[in-house]
């Protein structure tokens, strides 16, 4: 199920909803074997960064990767995060880590009261809602797509999905920094992860 509000609450029911329980609402919509991906969304990015070899391509990049993702989080309202954003794409995987430069994303909150992510531009496009989290973040739950396909939501919100729909999942924890970047960790499994830096 999706929550539903109106646009002119949504700030105040976030703020009352994390500080009451925060998990609840994401935790009854996703699938079981997502929330790992989440709850140790940064343990399993840091471990697999640590497990990058000298030889691996793009060993350059881990110094920049690792201030990421030990950067300090902090709380940030609905207001700060809504509009426009540049998202580059870093993907560590046992081979290396492969960084490319920003596309467009965008943070909005529809008429209904929802608050999505979607990825705009490249290649690869992600679309999902975003749920109120622990400590200020909030978590994606959404769906992925390539080029013109369109874009896909997260598959526990059909009524009948299948396999392909359920392949095309994506989940994140998306959290703002203290110098107004936001990072978002997107499926980490235990070999592989992406990151985004959202950056104005």
């Amino acid at each position: 199920m999706r929550t539903m509000l109106c646009a002119a609450g949504l700030i105040g029911w976030v703020a009352s909803a994390v500080a009451a329980a925060p998990d609840d609402g994401w935790r009854a919509v996703a699938h079981d074997y997502h929330e790992p991906m989440i709850d140790q969304a940064l343990p399993r990015a840091k471990a697999m960064l640590e497990r990058i070899e000298a030889t691996a391509y793009g060993r350059e990049e881990v110094p920049k990767v690792k201030a990421l993702l030990e950067a300090q989080s902090v709380a940030k309202g609905i207001d700060a995060i809504v509009g426009q954003w540049r998202c580059a794409s870093t993907q560590i995987d046992p081979s290396g880590v492969f960084a490319y430069p920003p596309f467009k994303c965008e943070i909005s909150l529809t008429e209904d009261g929802t608050l999505s992510f979607r990825k705009t531009t490249g290649s690869q496009r992600r679309n999902g809602q975003l749920w109120p989290a622990d400590n200020g973040s909030y978590v994606l739950l959404g769906g992925s797509s390539v080029n013109n396909d369109p874009y896909r939501s997260y598959s526990a919100t059909y009524e009948y999905a299948d396999g392909e729909d359920v392949e095309a999942d994506t989940v994140g924890l998306l959290e703002t920094l203290k110098d107004g970047r936001m990072r978002m960790v997107l499926d980490a499994d235990e070999e592989r992860v992406e990151l985004y830096t959202l950056t104005r």
